[in-house]
């Protein structure tokens, strides 16, 4: 684990520092572009030297991320236009370290991150990390040595972006400024838009030297109806790693739709047999929970997980529903979870980890595999997901009633029971694929095994990248743009 700053750091707010997981993309087997940092140089030679002298402190993992973010917050005029009120562009420079330590018999193992001050004495700050790990009484693992295969190149950043940051930024500024001047129906009260672009070169006391470049996209919109007065306002946000994935123009249409649909919205009837469609966003969100219980951990951890041969679904399989294949892929270019090193450091595998709702690999990081004295199977990337055969009109038109959800207030998924719930923000009722109103409110559930006995895909492809501020829960995501859900939905409204 790594210790970061949060995005509103860079964007001018109260710095908060956050627990989180680096996936190192686009690593090179080299360390010369921070080889000549001195500080960087300084760290290392200190931890070097600690280490000889110091039989508790067992290895290392040095970082180094330099970023620079640009920020504009805007209003919208008399004449529809964006005018930022609040410009920020800020570079920083972050050192952190994670040191391993082995003590006491028999012997445990302990593991603390610390972020690094250049303006105090690094061994003193090092030392500290070291008396935090030795509070921690872990089961030893051992850490991994470099690999004879090299790394692939991946693409995890808009080109644009690192060429020319500043420039980029402007762009993307431009798309919005020239959507939201042909908006005639609603009114645009604010706006927010923050570019970042991000090296981050890491070495570890066993001899793994990675870098990454990733950039990153934050744009918000709020939203009313005209004309005004008005009392209900749309706020909603996307995340991007380049300028094309943002789409800016498409997502201001979007909110623009569902701020026009909002003051016709009623609550849904109460159905414990509720049939919903889905989007890629959502799909991605419950594909994710499911592949949660593919991995090692769970089991050591003796928490539910699915072992290899196992069904997806509950139960029979309706013999109309479609079948879930999921491949993970860590080197699909311009994708949040594409990487070169896993978080261990290891070289990550493509591969299928679902095929025909069974569940056919488990992922094994290196420290599981010591633990469960298994093969150590460090698949990693965006998940894959295969299409269907009809298109998301067909779909509704084959169904007496269907909702189709334009989108969730927040969908919380449980990855222990593979539950998940959320509070319906807008939705489309349909009846044989004649649109027969809008709804708002009331909570859909779900129990993702059931939803898999009986469901379908689209066959339109979409790309989809959530990119969290705790980069481990970031998803990358290529598959069907819908699901129809036939089989274990419960919706709550009057």
């Amino acid at each position: 684990m790594l210790l970061g700053f949060d995005k509103k750091l860079a964007k001018g707010h109260t710095p908060q520092i956050v627990l989180f997981t680096i996936k190192f993309k686009r690593q090179k087997l080299s360390m010369k572009p921070h080889s000549q940092d001195p500080t960087f140089i300084k760290i290392k030679d200190t931890v070097i030297n600690l280490a000889k002298h110091n039989q508790v402190f067992y290895g290392w993992r040095i970082s180094q991320i330099d970023s620079r973010s640009i920020q504009d917050l805007f209003l919208c005029n008399n004449k529809l236009q964006l005018h930022s009120y609040q410009n920020r562009d800020v570079q920083e420079k972050i050192y952190n370290i994670d040191v391993y330590t082995r003590s006491q018999n028999p012997v445990v193992m302990g593991n603390s991150s610390y972020i690094l001050d250049p303006n105090i004495s690094f061994e003193d700050q090092i030392n500290r990390a070291i008396s935090n790990a030795l509070q921690a009484t872990n089961k030893p693992w051992d850490l991994p040595q470099p690999e004879t295969e090299k790394s692939k190149q991946v693409i995890t950043f808009d080109p644009q972006i690192k060429e020319n940051i500043n420039a980029a930024h402007q762009k993307l500024i431009g798309q919005a400024s020239t959507k939201v001047a042909t908006i005639k129906e609603v009114k645009v009260n604010s706006a927010e838009l923050y570019t970042k672009m991000q090296t981050t070169f890491f070495e570890t006391s066993t001899g793994i030297i990675g870098e990454e470049e990733q950039s990153d996209i934050y744009f918000e919109i709020a939203l009313e109806k005209l004309p005004l007065p008005n009392t209900q306002e749309v706020l909603q946000s996307k995340t991007a790693i380049g300028i094309e994935d943002a789409d800016l123009p498409g997502f201001i249409d979007e909110v623009v739709s569902e701020t026009l649909y909002l003051d016709k919205a009623a609550l849904p009837k109460t159905n414990n047999n509720a049939t919903v469609m889905i989007n890629a966003k959502y799909i991605a969100k419950i594909v994710n929970t499911l592949i949660s219980q593919i991995h090692a951990s769970n089991e050591y951890n003796k928490t539910p997980f699915l072992p290899v041969g196992s069904k997806i679904y509950n139960g029979d399989k309706n013999s109309s529903s479609d079948h879930l294949k999921v491949t993970l892929d860590p080197t699909l270019p311009v994708m949040t979870a594409s990487c070169a090193f896993t978080p261990e450091g290891l070289i990550p595998k493509r591969a299928v980890v679902i095929d025909n709702d069974v569940v056919c690999e488990q992922i094994v990081t290196n420290r599981m595999a010591q633990y469960l004295n298994k093969k150590r199977n460090p698949i990693a990337g965006n998940m894959v997901v295969a299409l269907g055969s009809k298109s998301k009109e067909e779909l509704l038109e084959s169904m007496p009633e269907c909702i189709d959800v334009i989108s969730f207030s927040s969908l919380r998924a449980d990855t222990f029971t593979l539950t998940w719930s959320s509070e319906i923000k807008l939705a489309k009722l349909y009846r044989y694929g004649k649109l027969m109103g809008m709804i708002k409110g009331g909570v859909v559930s779900g129990s993702i095994k059931d939803n898999f006995t009986n469901f379908c895909f689209s066959n339109k492809e979409k790309r989809f990248n959530d990119i969290s501020r705790y980069s481990y829960n970031s998803k990358g995501y290529v598959g069907p743009d819908a699901m129809l859900i036939k089989n274990g939905i419960k919706v709550a409204g009057e």
